[in-house]
C-alpha cells in the first residue's frame, strides 16, 4: 500500500544551507522535505529540526493511508457505477460517491485536523523558542 519514498532517503540536494523541497510524492501528493542541518546547531533547533521531521512524516502517512483508500474505492465505484453514457450522467453519479467518501471520512478528517493543529501549535512553540534564541545569541556578538 506504501508506494511513498522514505522522506529521508529520497533524493533531493544536499548541497543546499537551507531546507530542500523535494517533488510531490505519487501518493500522498506531498512535497518532502530535506531539512538543512547547520554546522553548531544548538539542542533547541535539533529539537525543533526532529519535531518537525517527525510531523512531516505523520503527515505524509496519513495522506498516503488517505490517498490510497479513496483511489482505491473510486476505482471500484467505477467499475460498479459509472458505465458509458452521457458526461453529465458520469459526473452526477461521481459526485454521489465523493459525497459518500466525504460523509464516510469526516471523522477521520477532524480527528487528523485537530491533531495537525496541536502538532503545528507546538512546532509554532518551538520555532517561537529558537527565534528568541538566535536573536539573543545575535546580540551578544
Amino acid at each position: 500500500m506504501n508506494n511513498s519514498k522514505n522522506i529521508q532517503n529520497s533524493k533531493l540536494s544536499t548541497d543546499a544551507r537551507c531546507d530542500a523541497i523535494g517533488n510531490p510524492d505519487p501518493v500522498s501528493n506531498l512535497r518532502p522535505i530535506r531539512f538543512y542541518v547547520p554546522e553548531k546547531e544548538t539542542e533547541l533547533e535539533k529539537l525543533f529540526r526532529i519535531e518537525r521531521h517527525k510531523v512531516q512524516e505523520w503527515n505524509n502517512e496519513f495522506w498516503t493511508k488517505h490517498n490510497y483508500t479513496f483511489r482505491k474505492e473510486k476505482e471500484e465505484f467505477h467499475k460498479k457505477y459509472v458505465t458509458e453514457g452521457s458526461k453529465s450522467n458520469q459526473s452526477d453519479k461521481i459526485s454521489v460517491f465523493y459525497k459518500d467518501f466525504l460523509d464516510r471520512n469526516w471523522k477521520t478528517h477532524r480527528r487528523y485536523n485537530m491533531e495537525w493543529y496541536r502538532k503545528n501549535i507546538y512546532l509554532s512553540s518551538l520555532a517561537l523558542r529558537v527565534n528568541v534564541s538566535r536573536f539573543l545569541r545575535y546580540l551578544k556578538f
